[in-house]
């Protein structure tokens, strides 16, 4: 009555697949070096896109005003990473030129209340 006891899922999708177990194995690892490695690509990919911008940022004098720079980069379309610095009064910007632009990137920041301005356009500094 109890056909099913001692097997494993697996085991009752095999008529229904035509394929052995040990092929599946074979087949279900093979998928995932494939995913891996299309997981590995993909920064790779975004990279090639990217382009780098300095932006002059005025006003800033305490580590919450680096925070909330920081914020507001990162909810600005387009920028994927930064890096702001309250000694040179900068932030050094990458984005996506597809997406946003420099000039974009430093009213996004002007909107914290600091004056933000372009100090190194990247649009023809594609990055690796």
């Amino acid at each position: 009555m109890d056909r099913d006891r001692g097997r494993g899922p697996d085991d009752c999708l095999s008529p229904l697949l035509g394929l052995s177990i040990l092929r599946r194995q074979a087949v279900k690892k093979a998928l995932s070096v494939l995913a891996v490695a299309a997981l590995g690509l993909v920064p790779v990919a975004r990279a090639a896109d990217s382009a780098k911008t300095i932006l002059g940022i005025k006003g800033m004098t305490c580590g919450g005003c680096v925070a909330a720079v920081k914020v507001r980069l990162k909810r600005t379309e387009g920028v994927s990473a930064y890096d702001v610095s309250l000694e040179k009064a900068e932030a050094n910007v990458t984005y996506d030129p597809a997406k946003t632009d420099p000039k974009k990137i430093a009213e996004s920041v002007s909107k914290t209340g600091f004056e933000a301005s372009v100090k190194e356009a990247g649009d023809s500094k594609k990055t690796k």
